[in-house]
């Protein structure tokens, strides 16, 4: 069962709509936004448990952000 959708109005730059229109059509504008949106949220998130991490216990060693990052790319 897929999640409710909900209707809101939001304001971007006319070449930002432009460019998503050239890419998905004017039908497949909702989903660019949406998708778009849980992208950036899931950036702000792993933003946000590095920053709880390194308030916690200190700065990522290198190798734990390479291994990160390959998990990120699902390596």
């Amino acid at each position: 069962m897929s999640e409710a959708m909900v209707k809101k109005s939001v304001t971007i730059r006319r070449s930002i709509a432009e460019q998503i229109e050239e890419r998905v059509g004017p039908g497949g504008f909702s989903g660019f936004v949406d998708a778009a949106a849980e992208h950036w949220l899931a950036l702000l998130k792993a933003r946000e448990i590095i920053e709880d991490h390194e308030r916690r216990i200190g700065p990522l060693t290198d190798e734990v952000r390479e291994e990160a990052q390959r998990a990120w790319r699902g390596q």
